[in-house]
């Protein structure tokens, strides 16, 4: 049996309940003229995150009229190089928002409005926020153009349906996104991992996995654990015509015909989202690529759309136990995965009991004469031993703050000092790779006789100097070339700290030029190059992270 009390009645009614707000009428518009596939859907497990919309596929091209999904106005549009790339929200009457991503470029009378904007503020990037009666727009009117701008990985739709009131992003396929799913889940394998330094699964300390084979596992079975242990999940969904391997709607973990953990893709607030890195079994993942569900919680795991009996750890008596793992999709597509343990009792020793540790709900302060470390409260999602060393590497400092394998919630400080021997311009905190070199630099500010950073991961850290420049190159400028159409391109790059910002300038007038870093491209339209029947002047300066700036000069006519 099962030495846990029955679950509760409000909490299995939490278990059952669906976290989202519906539409007024239940259903949600197509945003592309192509019947809906899906490359990618809500609450996936992607790094460092869940996903938080549909990725609906464009024929991997791009060029397809965006509609909107319903009456409203356009709310906010945001622009950057990274993330959504050109992005639109639109606000509903009936308090939500959908939310269009990787645009190609908006319509023609949107496009005024940013450009205004975008001239005003002297940046391509932008995050602005129109009023109600800005621009408003009709159901199925046409917003923009599908693209792959941002970080996309290839031509496709990014969409979201938010709540207006709350932007936590609910699952549109629940609220009623018209997509065909006839194709049940795939549960790939099971993980078994032991809780606590007396537990142990087949004399192992470390987790067990086996592989799913038709309806239970390809192990020997019973499989033999003593105390504690947790259950882990992998797997996948795919859609009606789609062979993308997807997230899973709903899993299940069932023991002795007891519900004891529930996980559901249906409502996950953005706030929450990097909490994903709890759900999985990060250091498994670090060193395997492979996504292992826990349907156990970790003590600084707040997810809401999870709900458990006992924080889902499994504490069972002697003896043989069955255990079910259930996944389903929202039209009730299921897979179902059981096999038997044998339990004994295992030592019940206190794992750490004798280490200083960091704890994960109490905050942390070290200080060493060249090195400074803050770690706020929920920092890590478990409590882990203090692991911190500290040396100089010939006459640069350098900290091993933990393992890269250790997940991060919280942002912690790193303040390092500064070598006499060590020139102050371009300075940053960077992390080291295994071989000892910088791979990774942190937006980094001098403080006195400090360097100070924050990062979000764990691993070695060492002062650098970035005293080289970015580096500007034509690709299809000429100099003094008459421009009637078309684009002036140019491929800009950074040997370390990376681009920070990108100006362009026409007889010392600010002009729009967009950043495409998975080109590396920097290009200005024609079109918004002001007219002269002379010879102009034109300036493109790049400067990365460290402040070292790069120049171009060059001259054309746009007559």
């Amino acid at each position: 049996m099962i030495r846990t009390l029955l679950l509760p009645c409000w909490l299995f009614m939490s278990l059952l309940a669906p976290h989202f707000v519906c539409g007024q009428d239940g259903t949600i518009r197509n945003p592309l003229p192509v019947e809906p596939s899906l490359s990618g859907n809500y609450g996936e497990l992607r790094p460092n995150h869940f996903h938080a919309g549909l990725d609906l596929k464009t024929a991997g091209r791009e060029g397809l009229d965006v509609m909107a999904a319903g009456e409203g106005h356009v709310s906010r549009i945001k622009i950057s190089p990274y993330g959504y790339g050109k992005a639109l929200y639109i606000d509903h009457p009936n308090g939500t928002t959908t939310v269009y991503g990787h645009l190609q470029r908006y319509s023609p009378e949107i496009t005024a409005y940013i450009k205004e904007y975008q001239v005003k503020q002297k940046s391509f990037e932008i995050d602005i926020y129109p009023g109600e009666e800005d621009l408003p727009v009709t159901a199925g009117q046409v917003v923009a153009i599908s693209g792959n701008t941002g970080g996309s990985g290839g031509p496709h739709l990014h969409f979201e349906v938010r709540e207006t009131a709350s932007e936590v992003p609910r699952n549109p396929i629940v609220m009623g996104f018209p997509i065909s799913d006839t194709k049940p889940p795939v549960i790939d394998a099971i993980g078994i991992a032991p809780i606590g330094l007396g537990s142990r699964v087949r004399n192992s300390e470390k987790t067990a996995h086996a592989r799913v084979s038709g309806s239970t596992l390809a192990t020997t079975m019973p499989i033999e654990v003593e105390g504690t242990f947790g259950i882990e999940v992998n797997g996948y969904d795919s859609q009606s015509g789609s062979y993308n391997h997807n997230g899973i709607f709903r899993v299940d973990l069932i023991v002795d015909d007891s519900l004891i953990s529930r996980f559901t893709a249906d409502s996950i607030s953005f706030d929450q989202s990097r909490h994903l890195n709890s759900l999985i079994d990060y250091p498994y993942y670090y060193s395997n690529r492979q996504r292992f569900m826990r349907m156990y919680r970790q003590p600084g795991n707040h997810l809401e759309n999870l709900a458990y009996k006992s924080d889902g750890i499994l504490n069972l008596s002697d003896g043989v136990h069955t255990i079910q793992v259930i996944a389903y999709d929202h039209e009730g597509n299921k897979d179902e995965v059981h096999f038997d343990v044998d339990i004994s009792e295992g030592e019940g020793q206190d794992a750490f009991s004798s280490a200083e540790m960091l704890e994960w709900n109490i905050p942390y302060f070290y200080e060493a004469e060249d090195c400074k470390l803050f770690f706020p409260n929920h920092t890590v999602y478990a409590s882990i031993p203090l692991n911190i060393n500290q040396e100089d590497l010939g006459e640069r400092p350098f900290v091993h703050v933990f393992d890269p394998w250790i997940p991060v919630q919280e942002a912690f400080e790193i303040k390092l000092r500064i070598p006499e021997s060590m020139p102050r311009e371009g300075l940053l905190i960077a992390q080291t790779n295994s071989a000892g070199r910088p791979s990774r630099a942190l937006s980094s500010t001098v403080d006195g006789d400090w360097v100070r950073a924050l990062s979000r991961n764990f691993g070695d850290f060492t002062l650098v100097t970035d005293d080289k420049a970015p580096t500007i190159s034509m690709v299809n400028f000429k100099q003094g070339h008459t421009w009637n159409s078309g684009r002036l391109k140019f491929v800009i790059k950074d040997n370390f700290s990376g681009i920070q910002r990108y100006d362009a300038y026409v007889n010392g007038q600010w002009v729009i030029m967009e950043f495409e870093p998975k080109q590396d491209l920097v290009f200005i339209d024609v079109n918004d190059l002001p007219h002269s029947e002379e010879q102009q002047e034109l300036r493109i300066e790049i400067s990365d992270m460290a402040g070292n700036v790069a120049t171009f000069e060059g001259t054309l006519k746009h007559p």
